[in-house]
């Protein structure tokens, strides 16, 4: 009896009475939301291999064993619209310093279309290819301009567009390895616009934006090499460092960008004819011509 007291105690699962009353409560604290604490709690403290022979041990037998996952979705059907690299830098030569001060939420635009090349830029700049290289256990894989987690690139960008310079109104999936939208639903400007808003939770702004991007996450991809509980989280994490990326690249083009977390999860996967399980939206942003001028 004592022994299994002694052994919970270690896993944390007992607390003396003193330890208890000095500990806050985790429910208490969150306002009794419990998703959040139970996923918070199966987070932490996870054990991370550091030595060579643990992660090459590892690698071999739970990752390189299994078929590696697609460096990103292909759609066979529907028209192309090949983005040209042409235009791919901002007219005017703008400092880092500058754009990281000039940037923020914009939330009223004018009715100005944005220019093809610059939905382009963005689309490029933040979810496109920057080259590739081969790790021994990984195969090939490619880098980008944001972070991500053995740079397996969970998240994919569609795109519903309605006030774009030469692209039909319509939803769009970033092609990454052709560099390339693929149409997957043609619609008129008014409703390519009404589902942006009801994708945004009914926030009625964001249809005076010209285009909105949504990111969505395989998590196959993420899980085939951490197969650990706080994989979850770095969807998030990197979904934030893309939208970031986004912004920043809108503002050195004087556009107005945003993102939101406001979504509705099945509504967007009902648009976009995703299963809400090996692939779901995690976020959105979008851009338009600011009703101000450039943000400064």
């Amino acid at each position: 009896m004592g022994r299994g007291i002694r052994r919970l105690k270690a896993l944390g699962l007992l607390l003396t009475e003193k330890e208890a009353r000095a500990r806050g409560s985790l429910l208490a604290s969150w306002n009794q939301n419990l998703a959040s604490a139970q996923y918070h709690v199966a987070c932490r403290d996870v054990r991370v291999l550091v030595g060579n022979r643990e992660i090459g041990r590892y690698m071999r037998k739970r990752v390189a064993s299994e078929p590696a996952p697609a460096l990103g979705k292909h759609y066979s059907r529907g028209a192309r619209v090949e983005l040209s690299e042409r235009g791919s830098r901002p007219p005017d030569a703008v400092s880092f310093d500058r754009v990281l001060h000039a940037r923020r939420t914009v939330r009223r635009f004018s009715r100005a279309p944005v220019a093809l090349s610059d939905l382009a830029a963005l689309l490029r700049g933040t979810w496109g290819k920057t080259g590739e290289r081969v790790d021994a256990f990984l195969g090939r894989v490619a880098t980008k301009t944001s972070p991500s987690a053995g740079a397996l690139h969970p998240i994919e960008c569609y795109v519903l567009a309605w006030n774009v310079a030469r692209l039909a109104p319509g939803l769009y999936h970033y092609d990454v390895a052709a560099n390339e939208l693929r149409r997957l639903k043609k619609q008129s400007r008014a409703e390519a616009r009404r589902i942006a808003v009801s994708c945004a939770s009914g926030q009625r702004w964001v249809g005076g934006a010209a285009f909105l991007c949504v990111m969505s996450a395989v998590f196959g991809r993420t899980l085939w090499k951490y197969q650990v509980e706080s994989a979850y989280r770095v969807l998030w994490l990197e979904a934030g460092h893309l939208a970031q990326t986004f912004a920043l690249l809108a503002t050195a083009r004087g556009l107005g960008a945003f993102g939101l977390d406001g979504l509705q999860d099945s509504f967007v996967e009902s648009q976009i004819g995703l299963d809400g399980i090996r692939e779901f939206p995690v976020y959105l942003c979008g851009a338009g011509a600011p009703a101000e001028g450039p943000p400064s």
